[in-house]
């Protein structure tokens, strides 16, 4: 198996990111026009929901990555190099996940702050872990064995 660059990944999940904002802003912008500002949490919810099924659908279907990685020439397989499955896909999101708890601000907004940097730190050491392994794999790959890996050229490489 080949790897991407370490930049790769993060470009290409950079790339994924922008896209979901835009489609968090939309959902934001329309739960906000229903209900008010109280709704955000359920957007918030919602738009977890949404990524985590996003990550799922590209990555554990036919194309194997998400249309940042697929900008790249990368792919998600499984330790035998063959598609993932839809869970093994799933178990990958669990960074994601971690989004939730941010959610706990609107009961307790000083324990939200505290919670939101905890979570940035969560996600910079999760994206550290890409440098601990010898083949760059980062620590949500290695729990649902997963391996992301060039898979040709891409747009921009």
């Amino acid at each position: 198996m080949t790897y991407p660059e370490w930049w790769q990944r993060f470009l290409a999940a950079l790339i994924d990111g922008v896209i979901f904002i835009i489609i968090a802003l939309i959902i934001n912008a329309i739960f906000v026009a229903i209900g008010g500002y109280t709704l955000l949490i359920v957007a918030a919810l919602v738009n977890t929901i949404l990524f985590v099924a996003y990550k799922v659908l590209f990555e554990g279907g036919p194309l194997q990555a998400t249309p940042g990685k697929m900008c790249f020439g990368i792919k998600l397989v499984n330790d035998q190099g063959a598609r993932v499955t839809q869970q093994q896909a799933f178990m990958r999101t669990w960074p994601w996940w971690l989004n939730l708890l941010t959610l706990l601000s609107a009961i307790a907004p000083a324990l939200g702050t505290i919670l939101s940097l905890l979570v940035l730190v969560a996600v910079i050491v999760i994206f550290a872990t890409f440098f601990m392994d010898p083949v760059g794999r980062c620590i949500h790959d290695q729990t649902a064995q997963c391996h992301v890996i060039k898979a040709g050229k891409g747009m921009f490489a």
